[in-house]
């Protein structure tokens, strides 16, 4: 009887422990994520963080990372080039997402309206190509086209008399030509969001409409906007976050040239680190964009809620 006591117990004390041992299982498995994460992003932010304040130059052997406070922000923030570049971006981003978004759903509600079946396959397939693309090569693609001796665009535009525009070595047309190339690319972006947003909207809304008589124009904005301010929302920020990163196409068409026309804070950053060595200068940077790029996601958010009445839309 005791033996048959103790056994129970025994076993009683095993499953309380075989409990808390597995209660506690997932943090284990947690663990080497979290290893990965520290020494992936978290060291690397930190690390750059302090950079920032010192004024290491991988190329001047006397500054070795000495502390400097606040200097590198402090040139930043008064550098003319830096606002060049930092202005450019703005016209980038702002010209480039707004024209993006309204070719995007225009399109994107013709596809959802018009087209059924096969012809939306086609469509689709032949409007994802830019964007399956990697961006150097539509960047050398577009350099070739805009080719002021023997490019196909400046041959046609001859042809018609127009004359011979000066795309990439232009200062007034060196940016425009390469948001033109970033338009070509991530436009089908934005069809692709905006024509799923758009079908995940019941038809029954737009049958009570008809029925009570309500035209195209009072229906676009009374069921599709209202219905699809989500999806919009979410278009716009991922691909002006995505946008204000931009880099690789300017690289290969103008190299931010001629002078610094085309150059963007992003490459700015780049010829910091990379052509000065200073690492300290482009780490600072770094964080400016960051914290510009925080204060506007979160600017155009409070603005989006508030016109929804205080609801959070993302």
């Amino acid at each position: 009887m005791a033996s048959s006591t103790d056994d129970t117990q025994a076993h009683r004390s095993t499953g309380i422990s075989s409990y808390v041992r597995n209660e506690h299982l997932e943090y284990w498995f947690a663990i080497p994520a979290l290893l990965i994460l520290l020494a992936l992003v978290i060291f690397p932010m930190l690390w750059s963080l302090w950079t920032s304040f010192t004024d290491l130059n991988l190329s001047i052997a006397t500054r070795n990372g000495a502390f400097v406070g606040l200097a590198n922000y402090a040139d930043l923030l008064t550098s003319d080039r830096f606002w060049t570049t930092i202005g450019n971006t703005a016209y980038y981003v702002g010209l480039g997402v707004a024209i993006e978004f309204t070719l995007g759903f225009a399109v994107a509600l013709f596809m959802a309206n018009y087209t059924r079946g096969r012809v939306t396959t086609v469509l689709f397939t032949l409007l994802l190509l830019p964007m399956m693309m990697a961006p150097i090569v539509a960047g050398l693609i577009w350099r070739l086209l805009f080719q002021e001796s023997f490019g196909p665009i400046n041959y046609l535009l001859a042809a018609a008399g127009v004359g011979q525009p000066a795309w990439l070595s232009s200062t007034a047309m060196s940016l425009n030509s390469i948001l033109i190339a970033d338009i070509w690319q991530w436009t089908p972006f934005m069809i692709l969001i905006l024509y799923t947003g758009r079908l995940s909207i019941s038809e029954d809304l737009y049958e009570a409409a008809r029925i009570d008589g309500a035209d195209r124009w009072f229906t676009f904005r009374h069921v599709t906007l209202p219905q699809m301010k989500g999806v919009i929302a979410i278009a716009i920020l991922l691909r002006a976050m995505d946008a204000f990163k931009f880099f690789d196409k300017m690289f290969v068409m103008t190299g931010g040239g001629p002078g610094t026309s085309s150059e963007l804070a992003t490459y700015y950053n780049y010829l910091l680190g990379f052509n000065s060595f200073s690492m300290g200068k482009a780490t600072a940077m770094s964080w400016l964009l960051l914290l510009f790029a925080v204060v506007l996601a979160n600017v155009f958010l409070s603005v989006l809620e508030r016109g929804e009445g205080g609801d959070r839309v993302v």
